[in-house]
């Protein structure tokens, strides 16, 4: 089987495809990814064969602005980005090592040249992986999208208009044009509502999550299935683990803008007398003069920190918050954009965290968190993150519609 992986994102993109792509690597299968420059050598190390298709130059500029980092001008910039750069130079990725009956798409949601190709090539099995639920539109217990108070999340008629005006209002005009485009060269009819449903595979949508984490996602989609978290933070630098118990603190590893966020965290361990690690893969957002118990580190696996540290500060992504509940320490996230409102929501529901609304207030509630000990809920969880593979069992689906995929050539 050939499998055609696509990661147009940062880190907490490329790491759960890249896990996906190892397992099946490791299972004989030949493995192609896509995604942008500065994260190749990630998936090359793990035995990928490597197609970079957005420049490290391109990639930075996108993500180099401080607008990105807001909560409707961050995703608009990203699918402006995506439409304009991902989604041609991906296609050429698939016809380069497209095998008839033999191929498998595994793809990114963004990855829309992808979604286009199984409709023109129907025979060809495509798997939709979502890293996180707040891409899914559930008409009860909708995803969480910004920090404002007034956001609409019911009735669900209410929600339906909504998702209706913003398909046509805003993302239809930035996307439709370029998809049917490039649909009209396979003599594909034009689609509507690029967003609604039609993006998602109709053969396998592999949910990265747990359906504890996202309940009314459950019976949402007859071909979701819930993998759960990946937990696998590839290739990241060695350290010495840490002895005193410290508080992590990190904004994500494409956050160019944090250093008034490290300039709190810092203060805040100094009020509160505890041990700090900062984290980031960009050198200039470390504030200078910082107490001899606050460190810099560059980008680290969290899988092997956290389980050493007491809590962590962090900006939200799903990887990392997967790694706070599976290494078992309290967590608080402080939101700036995309999926991330929404995991301070399901978080702060699970009892494993809190959502900081203030950062004024970031001392007196890491004070507070580090008080309680009476959550029972974080062990338990623990617990069961413990027991689950989550890119084996993605890579096992994958496997079946590959093979079904044969029989059917």
């Amino acid at each position: 089987m050939r499998a055609i992986l696509s990661a147009p994102g940062s880190r907490g993109d490329v790491n759960p495809m890249v896990a996906i792509g190892k397992r099946l690597r490791d299972h004989g299968h030949e493995v192609i990814i896509s995604l942008a420059e500065p994260y190749a050598e990630i998936a090359a190390a793990e035995g990928l064969q490597v197609e970079p298709v957005i420049s490290k130059q391109k990639f930075d500029d996108a993500i180099g602005t401080a607008s990105v980092w807001k909560p409707i001008r961050g995703p608009i910039a990203i699918f402006r980005l995506i439409i304009a750069n991902y989604l041609p130079l991906h296609q050429q990725v698939i016809h380069r090592h497209y095998k008839p009956g033999k191929t498998v798409l595994v793809a990114h949601p963004l990855d829309l040249a992808s979604r286009i190709f199984r409709d023109a090539y129907p025979d060809t099995p495509l798997a939709t992986v979502l890293p996180q639920p707040v891409t899914l539109r559930t008409h009860h217990d909708p995803p969480r999208l910004s920090p404002w108070w007034f956001e609409l999340s019911k009735p669900p008629s209410a929600l339906r208009m909504t998702y209706w005006f913003a398909d046509h209002a805003v993302l239809d005009p930035i996307i439709r044009g370029k998809v049917n485009r490039q649909r009209s060269e396979y003599n594909l009819p034009a689609v509507r509502r690029i967003m609604n449903q039609w993006w998602l595979s109709p053969d396998k949508i592999l949910g990265m999550f747990p359906d504890w984490y996202a309940p009314a996602t459950k019976s949402l989609l007859p071909q979701l299935v819930h993998c759960g978290f990946p937990l696998d933070d590839v290739n990241g630098n060695s350290f010495t683990p840490p002895v005193d118990r410290p508080i992590v603190f990190t904004a994500g590893t494409a956050h160019q803008h944090c250093r008034t966020f490290f300039e709190q965290a810092a203060a805040a361990c100094q009020k509160l007398q505890r041990g700090g690690l900062l984290l980031s893969g960009h050198p200039e957002t470390f504030p200078t003069n910082l107490p001899e118990t606050v460190r810099p580190l560059p980008y680290v696996s969290l899988g092997q920190l956290l389980p050493h540290c007491s809590a962590i500060v962090h900006h939200g992504g799903i990887g990392t918050t997967s790694q706070a509940m599976a290494a078992g320490i309290p967590q608080i996230i402080r939101p700036f954009a995309f999926d991330q409102f929404d995991n301070a929501t399901r978080v702060e529901k699970l009892g494993v965290g809190r959502w900081l609304k203030k950062e004024s207030q970031l001392a007196d509630t890491l004070a507070r968190v580090l008080a309680d000990d009476s959550s029972k809920t974080l062990p338990d969880i623990q617990r069961r993150l413990q027991v689950t593979d989550g890119p084996g069992l993605a890579a096992a689906e994958i496997e079946n519609l590959g093979a079904l995929a044969s029989a059917n050539d």
